[in-house]
């Protein structure tokens, strides 16, 4: 179990990094304009989004520091509804960031879930949430969240600049 838990951590750790890269990749070039240019998902802008999933990645990193400490925090049981309600909370909060302070905060939000990552053993990363005896929940079963989180929206980002050019 040990060499195949070793070789999954390191695959998701993989795909968590090249998931990021796209996403650095799909606003790279872009003017402090068109990263304020709503309209890239929904009135969204590029940096609407990237502060969008700093906040993702902040919520997803204490709900597996709380699954280390054996409880079940609520945003692992978010409806459409909860989801709503966190980004527009959130949206809320981060809406008059600067276009570095949003950057700053998706990559210092990430190192820090990184960090975190790197420290928990095999174990812990895929024992099942508080609540969750199938695993359905462990944190190494949630780290896909975040790679397609971030696909999703570098692919929005794609999208809306192969739209603007053609």
């Amino acid at each position: 179990m040990d060499f195949l838990a070793t070789a999954r951590r390191q695959m998701l750790a993989g795909q968590l990094h090249d998931a990021r890269e796209r996403l650095l990749a799909s606003f790279a070039g872009l003017t402090e304009d068109e990263m304020m240019q709503p309209g890239v998902a929904g009135e969204w802008s590029v940096r609407d989004l990237l502060a969008h999933l700093a906040s993702w990645d902040r919520e997803i990193t204490e709900t597996y520091c709380g699954m280390l400490r054996g409880e079940r925090l609520p945003f692992l049981d978010l409806d459409e509804e909860g989801i709503q309600a966190f980004n527009d909370k959130h949206y809320a909060q981060w809406k008059e960031n600067s276009i570095d302070q949003s950057v700053s905060e998706l990559q210092a939000a990430r190192e820090e879930m990184l960090a975190l990552l790197r420290n928990v053993d095999n174990s812990a990363l895929f024992a099942p949430a508080p609540g969750d005896e199938q695993a359905d929940f462990s944190i190494a079963a949630c780290i896909p969240i975040s790679v397609n989180h971030d696909e999703e929206h570098a692919e929005m980002i794609e999208e809306w600049r192969e739209g603007r050019s053609g």
